[in-house]
């Protein structure tokens, strides 16, 4: 399941489709407040003309490589303060060691291919 919207941790959990798993694993990443040594005031976070077009070809490739029950990956949109939501993957499996390395991997996929665009916006 693929959504680019604004939602909250509780509303993503509860998607997650559970039926025959024994794991359920999940990544949750926030604006932080410092990056690159630069205190951080907010982040803007746009949706492209392919964000779904990236996400889906990231879903089917964690659908093909590993065993899982269900994936959700997230990506909040508009402008974001200092430790709200910016990105999640929920992973349902029968055993925990692949609902693992699927996680990682489509948080990594996310970061590398970018389907959001996101701005960090600085104090001055």
């Amino acid at each position: 399941m693929i959504i680019i919207d604004r939602k909250s941790e509780r509303d993503l959990f509860s998607l997650i489709q559970q039926n025959g798993s024994g794991s359920i694993v999940s990544y949750f990443g926030y604006v932080r407040e410092e990056v690159d040594g630069k205190i951080v005031s907010n982040m803007l976070c746009k949706k492209r003309e392919d964000s779904v077009k990236i996400m889906e070809k990231i879903e089917n490739e964690i659908r093909e490589e590993f065993p899982v029950i269900d994936v959700i990956l997230y990506h909040s949109l508009g402008d974001l303060k200092v430790g709200e939501l910016v990105a999640a993957v929920i992973v349902s499996s029968v055993h925990r060691a692949e609902g693992f390395e699927a996680c990682r991997y489509g948080i990594d996929k996310i970061k590398e291919l970018e389907p959001v665009e996101r701005k960090d916006i600085f104090k001055e």
